[in-house]
């Protein structure tokens, strides 16, 4: 790594670790809730460790605890994911020309906050010939560096909540704390029309569904979210958000 890559590395994980407080309290309130469950330790520092998604965890577990067919569990995971297709057609416009094991690593350690803050730092993808040209790579080390940054604080918190959830009351109401947080980053984030309008859309679906069982209102909120954001953006053609 030279000392370039490595400035931009450590520049992506500060702006990361700004969130630190978010990523952490989510982390926890994950760990906790799979302590909690019908896991057993292992199984939740497995999770924890491999699946590395909250939402999908969160909507696992009375999954898993009712005994549905693992088939279901799975499917229920991946469209709880979704969003990750939209991000990963984000991201290809600008890493398609890493070999592919890269672009599996970063594929497994993006998260919405590095999706995000990547796309809102560099909004145009750089041409065929500027990639090939391309030498230093310092959008993917800023890019890692935030993403280092969110795995380790996701990881701290969740393997604390889960080491520690018998010792963390209710009453500090973490699971909300960390909602407001989340709300207060993301809000500045909704730049445009399109995403204003598949973020209420989501909203007003996932509370409109509150009663659904096995979380299925975070499933229908997330494709609701996509398709009104779809029918809404009004950006030329070929060009990423």
């Amino acid at each position: 790594m030279t000392p370039e890559q490595k400035q931009v590395f450590v520049d992506g994980f500060k702006e990361m670790s700004r969130s630190g407080v978010t990523i952490l309290t989510w982390g926890l309130v994950t760990g906790i809730a799979m302590a909690k469950s019908t896991l057993t330790l292992y199984e939740a520092l497995a999770m924890s460790l491999f699946v590395y998604a909250g939402v999908s965890q969160l909507a696992a577990l009375p999954l898993i605890a009712a005994g549905l067919p693992v088939w279901m569990i799975l499917v229920t995971s991946f469209m709880v994911n979704l969003r990750f297709v939209i991000f990963s057609l984000g991201l290809q416009a600008h890493f398609a020309y890493l070999p592919t094991w890269r672009r599996v690593i970063l594929g497994y350690c993006t998260a919405d906050f590095s999706y995000l803050f990547f796309i809102r730092r560099y909004t145009t993808p750089q041409t065929i010939a500027e990639q090939r040209a391309n030498t230093k790579h310092l959008q993917m080390y800023w890019l890692m560096g935030m993403q280092i940054s969110n795995w380790v604080l996701w990881q701290i918190g969740s393997i604390t909540g889960i080491l520690f959830a018998n010792q963390i009351p209710n009453s500090w109401g973490l699971e909300f704390a960390g909602a407001i947080a989340l709300v207060a980053i993301i809000v500045p984030m909704l730049d445009r029309d399109s995403a204003r309008w598949a973020a209420v859309t989501a909203g007003v679906v996932a509370v409109m569904a509150y009663g659904m069982p096995f979380r299925l209102n975070i499933v229908l909120a997330i494709i609701a979210a996509i398709v009104v954001g779809m029918k809404t953006d009004k950006s030329p053609k070929g060009m990423t958000p």
